[in-house]
Formats: C-alpha cells, structure tokens, sequence
C-alpha cells in the first residue's frame, strides 16, 4: 500500500505579497503558481488582510483591492483572470479567456490557452493543481469533503486528457494547504461517506477516517490522502504529486480559517503558464 507523499512547498514573495509555492512545480519553464497567505492587503477584522474571497461580506473595495495587488504582482490583468463559481460541486469548466464572471457551477477549471491565470479562492478546502508539462495545460480544483467525495480532482485530470490530450502519467500535480487530518473533525454522516470509500481504497484511502470520540460520533478526515489516492488511481505517479503539510487552521498566522474563525477572509490558489517560453522535452 502506498502511502502519502509530503513534498516541499517552499516560502516566497511575488512582489511584496508572501506565498506557500510547490517545490515540484516551481522548475517548470513558464509555470505560475502559488497559494496567498493574510498577509499583504488592506482588509481589516475579521478579514485582516489580504482577503481575495468576495463573497465572505468583506468591503467590496477591499477585495477590489488585494485583488488588484496580487493580480499586478503576478504580471496579469484583471481580464485575464478565470474564476469559478465553487458550489462544492464536481463540475469542470474549460475555459479559453479571462472573465470577470466567475463559471457558473464549477469547482474546477482547466485551460490550454497561455496568459490566463486560474484562481479559486480557499479558506480550509483543498487545492490540488494539475500542470502537464508538455501540451502546457494546467487545472485547478477546489475540494471541500463534497467535492473530494465527488472525485473532483479526478475529474479535472481526466477532462484534461479527454478533452486536451493530456497523459496523467505525463502530469505533474501539487496538494495545497490546507486543513488537517488533525484539525478536520466531522459527524459520523460525513465520516460514512468515507471509511468505506471504493475509489483508491488499495493505495490509503481507506486509512482517511480515524475515530477521535467514536461514542460521540467524532471522527477525523484526511482530505489529503484521499485526493492522493483518488490522484493515483487516475493514473498519476507518487512521485508527481506534491502534498503541503502546512494546516491552515492551525496556522493563524498565515492563513484564514473558517473552521477556525467563522465569519473570515480566503486565500486565493492560482495557476497559469506564460506565452513567452517553450515547453521542456518530455
């Protein structure tokens, strides 16, 4: 049985904002990637500082602005930039352009077109980003409980090969922060939806749900491993997927919560590739 993989995310600064990057990804020519952290915005409490998320009640002009700042900082304009509507839900949107209205439905998106940068906003739920190296495609999904249990970031590799060519076993994968296992507690309802769970039970999946007070009807819930194993069963190789270990409940400094917090900001995930470099030989 295989097990996850923790792989380094590193630190860094895009401009003057600090960002969580994956190590495994940030060799690819062309590759923009990263996950933001509080730090950097003009947002005040609850949603102190750099809060992406427009739907939370944060000042419209606030988030018009850490938006702005990010998206400077990246080298984007705000036409640029492909958004999902995040229902926590299993839909995967194509997209070809920027837009300022987010993709009705879909938790995750995918695009083959150089310059538009993908950007989903988190504040717990998963992030798992998919670059082929090759055909220079890139995914992005969002994975909440509903969503990993709908194999969301499955499917976002598989509608990368269906529908651009893509080889899972060509691609290369990055899980970002993150909620916990050991933050992560949830009722028995949600825990049945897992411990027997099918899909990648032979690579650890089965291993996700541990009892915390099983009297109680608490258990513990490993998005991360289940997301790795539904990834391999997909016909991903473990050596491709990067798995942050950074908890963003855990971690008040860097990151928003809702688990923690409540009423509070989001980060935002983004991926894009750049028009001005070839693709390196397979």
């Amino acid at each position: 049985m295989l097990g996850l993989i923790k792989a380094p995310w590193k630190r860094a600064n895009v401009g003057d904002l600090p960002v969580y990057q994956a190590s495994t990804m940030s060799w690819l020519p062309g590759v923009v990637q990263g996950f933001t952290t509080r730090h950097g915005g003009v947002s005040i409490a609850p949603y102190e500082r750099l809060n992406l998320g427009g739907h939370v009640g944060d000042d419209r002009d606030h988030v018009l602005e850490n938006r702005r700042r990010l998206w400077s900082d990246l080298g984007y304009a705000e036409t640029q930039v492909a958004m999902a509507e995040q229902v926590h839900g299993d839909v995967v949107e194509v997209v070809t352009a920027g837009s300022l209205t987010p993709a009705p439905g879909a938790d995750a998106l995918v695009t083959a077109v150089p310059d538009v940068l993908l950007m989903l906003y988190f504040a717990d739920c998963v992030p798992v980003y998919f670059v082929d190296p090759v055909k220079r495609v890139v995914g992005l999904a969002h994975a909440g409980w509903r969503g990993t249990a709908a194999n969301i970031a499955a499917k976002t590799l598989q509608t990368m090969e269906r529908e651009l060519g893509c080889r899972p076993d060509g691609c290369v994968a990055a899980i970002g922060p993150s909620i916990s296992a050991e933050s992560y507690t949830v009722g028995r309802d949600v825990a049945d939806v897992f411990r027997n769970f099918a899909r990648g039970r032979d690579v650890g999946a089965a291993t996700a749900v541990t009892p915390s007070d099983e009297f109680a009807g608490k258990f513990q819930l490993n998005l991360r491993q289940i997301l790795f194993s539904q990834l391999l069963a997909a016909g991903m190789r473990p050596d491709s997927i990067a798995v942050c270990g950074e908890d963003t409940c855990r971690n008040g400094r860097d990151f928003f919560s809702y688990r923690r917090d409540g009423v509070t900001g989001r980060m935002a995930a983004y991926l894009g590739v750049r028009s001005s470099l070839a693709p390196p030989a397979r």
